[in-house]
């Protein structure tokens, strides 16, 4: 049997996956965690062959488990909605051992998990290719800085809000600059959008100067 745990912070959608899994006569699930600490803790006790993990876990980001489960870890599918290459690039760099979307059948699901299950990748080949010329996902903290910049945050207000002092936010808006060939914070809000990494319609205006 394959032991598979499920890491995703909807409860519909864990409900529904954990449901179909189930019914699969080689699959057994071993436990369901909706955060990164529970995730950790889950795959100590229950000791799973693979996780399916969503790639987005509230303000959490999926990838970080990768980093966080002691060691030997399971593989980690990630389970996602998202279909952007920077998203494949960063869970293949990661060392993800697959990568499938939410819109995928339960069937091609429970592929992916036998696939992986006996040592192999799960990434559909257009995946594959457009990985390759995709670019890499700015880190966490720079995420934050970018979702901030979006909101028309100054230096400022950013380094009050993720406590860093003002130079640490220029350092951060240099690089990012440089590593999208932008050229201002508008710029750089617009790529991100368009990569799928912020969405400018859940953020609210702060009122500070950009």
């Amino acid at each position: 049997m394959i032991r598979v745990m499920v890491v995703d912070d909807h409860p519909i959608v864990a409900a529904g996956l954990l449901a179909g899994l189930a019914e699969e006569s080689d699959i057994v699930i071993v436990g369901s965690a909706a955060t990164i600490a529970q995730a950790q803790s889950l795959a100590q006790s229950a000791n799973p062959d693979v996780i399916l993990c969503d790639m987005q876990l509230g303000a959490e980001r999926g990838l970080d488990l990768l980093a966080r489960l002691n060691r030997p870890a399971a593989p980690i599918i990630f389970f996602s909605s998202y279909d952007y290459p920077s998203y494949i690039r960063a869970a293949l760099d990661g060392g993800a051992a697959g990568y499938v979307l939410k819109s995928a059948l339960l069937s091609e699901i429970a592929a992916a998990v036998r696939v992986v299950a006996g040592g192999g990748t799960a990434y559909a080949a257009r995946h594959l290719r457009n990985a390759r010329t995709a670019p890499r996902m700015p880190s966490g903290r720079e995420l934050e800085v970018i979702a901030l910049v979006a909101r028309g945050s100054s230096n400022a207000e950013i380094g009050a809000a993720l406590s860093i002092d003002e130079r640490s936010v220029e350092s951060h808006l240099r690089r990012l600059f440089d590593r999208y060939a932008t050229d201002s914070r508008t710029e750089l809000s617009t790529y991100a959008t368009r990569q799928g990494w912020i969405d400018i319609n859940t953020i609210e205006p702060s009122g500070g100067n950009a």
